[in-house]
């Protein structure tokens, strides 16, 4: 008897555990609804690449449309300053006074320095949620999230951390199995 007993009422709340919404997702479902409404917005970052052999931080502002593609204009290195990219969904094109420049794909990851924020930026509405999280940082409360794609057998990684309050991002990650290839850090 008392086992039927717990069955029914494992019937009766197991669905209702699964009812809780946003609760207990990290406030992923909310980033989600955030990025997917947003439309176009200006980001100013600092990009720190890892090519394995070599670290390089560009200064970017990065001018990200609805439709998934944008604009980043290169601020620093100065040798480089002035460089823009236009991404969309035939990839980067890197110009400077007429001329095209090709800085090769971080490693493992088949992604320029240029193409790594866009893609990082796409996975707040779109990837897909593996981890959630917060943490303090300097008397902050951080919201994490972390999505996973493979993409040609090579699994990436986007770790960001928001703001909690403003839901605005502060830093993300992103590795190639497993390996840090590119930090952003955001104004």
């Amino acid at each position: 008897m008392r086992l039927r007993f717990l069955c029914v009422l494992m019937i009766l709340f197991v669905p209702a555990a699964g009812c809780s919404g946003r609760a207990g997702d990290g406030g992923a479902a909310r980033i989600r609804e955030r990025y997917s409404a947003r439309g176009e917005t200006v980001y100013s970052v600092t990009l720190r690449t890892d090519f394995g052999d070599r670290v390089i931080d560009f200064g970017v502002e990065y001018t990200h449309r609805p439709d998934g593609g944008g604009r980043i204009k290169v601020l620093t290195p100065e040798l480089i300053a002035g460089i823009e990219a236009e991404t969309g969904a035939d990839g980067v094109s890197l110009t400077y006074d007429g001329l095209t420049l090709e800085l090769g794909a971080l490693p493992g990851t088949g992604l320029s320095p240029m193409e790594s924020l866009p893609f990082i930026i796409s996975q707040w509405s779109g990837g897909y949620v593996t981890q959630t999280g917060g943490e303090k940082r300097a008397g902050r409360s951080l919201l994490t999230v972390t999505t996973q794609r493979t993409q040609d057998g090579t699994v990436l990684e986007v770790r960001t951390w928001f703001d909690g309050e403003t839901l605005e991002p502060v830093t993300a990650e992103l590795y190639a199995n497993g390996f840090l290839t590119v930090s952003a850090f955001f104004e």
